[in-house]
């Protein structure tokens, strides 16, 4: 894959982690936090969860399609097609589902009421 091409990939990434975090913050009503923090919470969490991916192999198989886009990134091959983009965007929402929660248990159940 090409620079621009792995760019689209981590922005696609980052896009989804934000939509899933915020997803789950509008269901989640007391979170504590803005929408624009939430969302770059979910982005950071699906970034986050690539790399995980990219460094744990068996963390790879349980987010889809991503075994075979992250096989295409180290290889030099490949390019944008679909399975990769769905596999990409599944584990962005992961990501920023999984990173939202996770701060969310972090900070307790004593929020400070606005």
């Amino acid at each position: 894959m090409s620079g621009p091409e792995i760019a689209i990939l981590l922005l696609f990434e980052a896009v989804c982690g934000a939509a899933g975090a915020v997803a789950v913050a509008r269901l989640w009503r007391p979170i504590g936090f803005e929408w624009k923090s939430i969302a770059a919470i979910g982005a950071f969490g699906g970034l986050v969860l690539t790399l995980l991916a990219m460094l744990f192999p068996g963390v790879a198989r349980l987010v889809g399609y991503m075994g075979s886009a992250f096989d295409a990134l180290s290889h030099g091959s490949g390019g944008l097609t679909l399975e990769v983009l769905i596999g990409v965007g599944i584990a962005g929402l992961l990501g920023g589902i999984i990173s939202i929660c996770i701060v969310r248990l972090a900070r307790g159940t004593n929020l400070p009421h606005r």
